[in-house]
């Protein structure tokens, strides 16, 4: 993760040449690096970190800073031992005038030898800069994560090592703006498309220990051979793991269809086309959020139905989740994350409402606010995948419509962030319940996947079982 997120930063970001000059760097692990970005005193609110970039003409140089201790860089993956430079966020101040934050590759330590000789390897701080370790983490989880904090007395860096894909400082120290203000999102929504491939897998692995487990485990109920029965054959086994089984395939599919649209969203950006970068950014938001939350309680309850030999470390379960619940703070706090799905979708609701395109394709679900289905519930309807996605839709374009009208009767946005939880909720789950629907459709359409077929059917109406509940059912149809 943490490289990955280096990574992902310069080449979001970077020009083609710093591209080149440092990920080959990298690559060669002459360079290790790290994401710079939260702060002692400010995390999610990117907007006011405290470290600063200033730009000085006469040496073509920027100056990185830390005002005072609350601008340390802190919990940042990498940097208490080993990383050598800094994918680091500062705010860039260009002739006096503060431009926000922006991207610079700072470095921490010495570099490593070219050829990573660990017998040549110093890795000592660079002048001007104090670092280290900020400890055990709770749980003991990251244990393995050398989480460090930074700051810098003035350290000098050349002009070029600021990430100068979209905005550019010439060496006269004119500021050339993106073409988009928000291009720089793309490097972020990468990452919380990983993030919600992690959520998967690691439930995954988690469902499938305690399945195997709780199959082969027996207790209770001796039958006529001498036999307990099996752990799993109780119902309120069946109904903690099988959720959690179902659950995982629905991220896991998700996330592969998410990667090839950003694939598509990388290629625009190169173009200079931020045209899908506000569906791409909301929906990794939604699904950062719900992936993140869902994955970390269902791997605490594969854990508990284990019993008590799911509370040793040797179950592996319990390093799942030590190692899984700080990302439902990292790459964004899931509640603060939550109101800008919740704004994103007020501004789609504008749009319906004045009939304007748009410009979030997914918020064509608050076209359900113009009809009102009805239908016969039963069993035979309820398993009918439009049925299940018209119910979703509902479900959002309700939340949203709701939210707007609290926003109209003047309740302050700061009384309004449960809304946009439970928005950022019915928004995932109706993105997730889609995605297995339309791979159900594929799948039928190809003879190599056709076996699949009522396995990822079964998957998906046992999701729309998990997401529905007879309370939602009635607030829809109310």
């Amino acid at each position: 993760m943490i490289y990955i997120a280096f990574w992902t930063v310069i080449e979001a970001q970077g020009t083609p040449e710093q591209s080149a000059k440092w990920l080959e760097a990298a690559k060669r692990h002459a360079v290790l690096g790290c994401y710079g970005q939260t702060e002692l005193s400010h995390g999610s609110n990117v907007a006011r970190l405290q470290t600063t970039a200033t730009y000085d003409e006469a040496t073509e140089e920027f100056i990185i800073n830390s005002p005072d201790i609350t601008a340390a860089k802190w919990w940042i993956g990498g940097l208490g031992v080993a990383c050598t430079h800094s994918a680091l966020q500062a705010q860039l101040i260009v002739k006096g005038k503060n431009y926000g934050p922006h991207i610079f590759i700072v470095p921490v330590r010495s570099p490593c030898n070219p050829f990573f000789s660990l017998l040549l390897v110093n890795l000592k701080p660079v002048k001007g800069v104090t670092v280290g370790d900020i400890g055990p983490k709770a749980y003991g989880g990251f244990a393995t994560t050398d989480n460090g904090y930074c700051i810098f007395d003035h350290v000098r860096i050349p002009r070029d090592n600021m990430l100068m894909r979209f905005a550019q400082v010439s060496k006269e120290g004119v500021y050339s703006p993106p073409v988009h203000s928000k291009a720089s999102y793309g490097s972020m929504v990468r990452l919380r498309v990983g993030i919600l491939s992690d959520a998967g897998w690691k439930l995954a692995k988690a469902a499938t220990i305690a399945v195997r487990y709780c199959t082969s485990r027996r207790q209770f109920n001796t039958d006529q051979n001498g036999l307990e029965s099996q752990v799993i054959s109780y119902s309120s086994v069946r109904h903690r793991l099988y959720p959690l089984v179902a659950t995982a395939y629905a991220l896991i599919l998700s996330s592969l269809d998410f990667y090839k649209q950003f694939d598509v969203l990388a290629e625009q950006l190169l173009r200079q086309d931020a045209s899908l970068l506000p569906e791409m950014h909301v929906n990794s938001c939604a699904f950062k959020i719900w992936g993140t939350r869902r994955s970390t309680e269902g791997i605490e309850e594969a854990r508990k139905s284990m019993g008590g030999h799911g509370f040793s470390i040797f179950s592996g379960v319990a390093e799942l989740y030590s190692a899984f619940v700080p990302s439902n703070t990292y790459e964004g706090d899931n509640y603060m994350l939550s109101q800008q799905v919740g704004r994103a979708m007020l501004k789609q609701l504008d749009r319906f409402n004045k009939g304007m395109p748009y410009s979030i394709n997914t918020a064509k679900y608050l076209d359900t606010l113009k009809t009102n289905p009805t239908f016969k519930l039963d069993v035979v309807t309820l398993h009918d995948p439009e049925v299940q996605l018209t119910l979703f839709a509902k479900r959002a374009a309700r939340l949203v419509a709701n939210l707007g009208s609290q926003v109209q009767a003047g309740r302050p946005w700061t009384d309004l962030n449960m809304e946009c939880w439970d928005i950022c909720f019915a928004h995932a789950e109706y993105l997730l319940l889609k995605q297995l629907i339309a791979t159900v459709k594929e799948f039928k359409k190809s003879a190599q996947h056709e076996a699949l077929v009522p396995v990822i059917q079964n998957v998906s109406n046992l999701v729309f079982t998990v997401f529905c509940y007879i309370l939602f059912v009635v607030f829809i149809l109310k």
